[in-house]
């Protein structure tokens, strides 16, 4: 594992950043492919860890994947039908929750198993739902985690079924039912009853669906007082042909929060390029949550996402809860803050791809700092910094946060600073770019 010094910049900034492409809809298409009636060209595919286990997944259920300029060609099979009976998971939570209906779809054995540190991302809601459509599960020592082989076929005696499930922990539950909801037999209705985490994702998904003649439609709204945020969650499903075609991925709006966080630590003006008018993307929530910390964002006539800073930054008081992947870069921003933070609504980062909020809490005081995690919030006020060597946990955010803490508090080091290739190959090249002022870093 690599270390990197993590540089410091003590003059205002001047960038142009261009993002590498999302991740989350990059995941969504692959998937959405390999169910579709006909060949999808994906262009501008993210390409990383978990994008390659995505693609490897979907291969392995039949589909014929493609390299071309600028994109991947994905030929569906005409029959799910697992070549080895393995799924690769690595540590990437799209690949175990999205593939694990499609491994139901299949009707044949398939065995899920990924990284030692995926055997604590949470599955036991899904498991649960997949439980009620047929499914059932073996080889799986701790139950509702990975490793595990999922058997069963679908159970199809029914025209409409109804799954109530719990996606507290993760609302890629939900997701994963509805990529695979228009290749079922039957009409499906899908509710969750309780809060559910990084809606946006969610909304995504079923926007994404409907745009391949997908037939989702929401039937939820809000029951109860806001101040609970008690939300009940109902989506109808009905069969559908997916057609292919082309589909082409937006830039990754969540991995722009560095850049745009650092034009508000160091000054200047940091510009990120193609920026869409229109997306449900929860990055695109950083014009909302950095704007009151005292940065100046808008959307320029050419469609770039302008970022300036004057290097002094106010403290934040955010609902997270549905934008949770978002916090990470947050609290890097609020360990330097000048007033103190809380941020809450952020319980579900315990079962990411470490305990986020356990991990926010130690770095930060590593650092010097001064942070409380409790259940569901976490509390940042200022205090003096120094460097140290950051524990990262293999999570691309974490180093993410310390190379911001770092442009301000020399000495700061970032161990297994590849993480950063599960969604963003390039960030390290990208940030010294951006450094030294180069246009188009990524």
């Amino acid at each position: 594992m690599t270390v990197w010094n993590a540089p410091v910049k003590s003059t205002p900034l001047n960038a142009v950043i261009s993002l590498p492409p999302s991740k989350s809809l990059t995941a969504r298409a692959l998937v959405l492919a390999l169910l579709a009636e006909e060949p999808t060209l994906i262009t501008n595919p993210l390409r990383c860890r978990d994008t390659e286990l995505m693609i490897a997944g979907i291969q392995e259920f039949g589909a014929q994947v493609e390299k071309q300029a600028g994109g991947l060609l994905i030929t569906p099979p005409a029959h799910l039908s697992p070549q080895t009976g393995v799924i690769e998971c690595g540590l990437a939570g799209t690949v175990m929750r999205f593939l694990a209906p499609v491994a139901l779809l299949s009707g044949q054995p398939v065995r899920f198993q990924g990284d030692v540190a995926a055997s604590a991302r949470p599955m036991k809601g899904l498991l649960d739902a997949l439980t009620k459509l047929g499914a059932t599960f073996s080889d799986m020592p701790n139950p509702g985690q990975l490793p595990f082989t999922i058997n069963g076929q679908l159970n199809a005696s029914e025209q409409l079924q109804q799954l109530k499930i719990d996606a507290s922990a993760s609302s890629q539950y939900v997701s994963a039912l509805l990529l695979v909801s228009p290749a079922l037999p039957f009409e499906l209705q899908i509710e969750v009853d309780s809060v559910l985490p990084s809606i946006r994702h969610v909304e995504m998904t079923v926007a994404e669906v409907n745009a391949c003649d997908g037939q989702i439609e929401n039937l939820g709204g809000e029951t109860g007082d806001w101040n609970t945020r008690q939300i009940r969650h109902l989506w109808r499903c009905r069969p559908a042909r997916l057609r292919g075609g082309q589909r082409h991925i937006e830039p990754d709006l969540t991995n722009a929060g560095p850049f745009l966080a650092a034009a508000m630590i160091c000054g200047g003006q940091v510009s990120i390029p193609h920026w869409p008018a229109k997306t449900f993307q929860p990055g695109d929530a950083w014009r909302q949550l950095l704007t009151p910390m005292g940065a100046r964002i808008y959307r320029s006539p050419e469609g770039s996402l302008v970022c300036q800073g004057s290097g002094v930054i106010g403290g934040a008081q955010c609902d997270l809860e549905a934008v949770g992947e978002l916090t990470p870069t947050l609290a890097g921003l609020c360990t330097l803050a000048v007033e103190p933070s809380k941020l809450t609504g952020i319980g579900h980062l315990r079962g990411h791809e470490t305990d986020r909020l356990n991990a926010l809490e130690t770095e930060i005081k590593r650092l010097g700092g001064n942070a409380k995690a409790s259940e569901t919030t976490l509390r940042i006020s200022p205090a003096p910094l120094q460097g140290d060597l950051v524990q990262t946990y293999g999570d691309h955010r974490m180093a993410m946060f310390a190379a911001l803490i770092g442009l301000k508090v020399p000495g700061v080091q970032i161990e297994d600073i590849e993480c950063v290739g599960k969604t963003f190959p390039d960030f390290t090249a990208t940030w010294e770019a951006m450094l030294a002022g180069a246009d188009g870093a990524a």
